[in-house]
C-alpha cells in the first residue's frame, strides 16, 4: 500500500514546477498577452475625456498648488456622456441621457466589479479604486473609458 501523502507530495512538486515556469515568462510576452486580452472589448465605443476640472477650471488657473475641493471628469461619445465627481469617499457618476443598467469597473491589476446604474443614470463606485481603472457601460454599443488615474 502506498503512503497517503505520496500523491499530495507529487501534486505539490508539480505545482512548484508550474509556478517556477510562470516566473520565467519574459516581460515582453506577458505585455503582449495583456494587450491581446484588451482587444476582447474592441466592440465598445471609446468615451473621450472631454472635461477635467483639474486642468480646465479657470478658477484654479495660477493656483495649481492648491487642491481643488472636488474633481469632476466628463467622458463622452456621440450618444452617451459619463459625468464623474470624485468625492473623498466615493466616485459619484451619472449617465446622460439617463438609463438604468450596469457599469463594470475594471482595475489595472486585472480585477473588476459591477455597480448598478439606477433609472436616473446615477451610480456610485465605493471605494474609489486606488489603482488605474476604466469604466464600461453595458449597452448597444457598450461604452468604455480609457484608463483613469486619480
Amino acid at each position: 500500500m502506498s503512503e497517503p501523502w505520496a500523491d499530495e507530495d507529487r501534486w505539490l512538486a508539480e505545482l512548484r514546477e508550474a509556478l517556477q515556469e510562470a516566473r520565467q515568462v519574459p516581460k515582453a510576452v506577458l505585455e503582449a498577452g495583456y494587450s491581446a486580452y484588451a482587444w476582447r472589448t474592441i466592440d465598445a465605443e471609446l468615451a473621450e475625456l472631454t472635461y477635467d476640472s483639474i486642468t480646465e477650471d479657470p478658477a484654479l488657473a495660477g493656483a495649481r498648488s492648491q487642491q481643488a475641493p472636488l474633481r469632476a471628469l466628463t467622458f463622452a461619445t456621440g450618444s452617451v456622456t459619463l459625468e464623474l465627481q470624485i468625492e473623498p469617499a466615493a466616485l459619484l457618476g451619472q449617465v446622460v441621457p439617463p438609463q438604468a443598467g450596469e457599469l463594470l469597473v475594471s482595475l489595472r491589476d486585472g480585477t473588476s466589479r459591477t455597480v448598478p446604474v439606477d433609472d436616473l443614470g446615477c451610480f456610485t463606485v465605493d471605494p474609489i479604486p486606488a489603482v488605474p481603472f476604466r469604466l464600461r457601460l453595458a449597452g448597444e454599443p457598450p461604452v468604455a473609458t480609457g484608463w483613469i488615474t486619480l
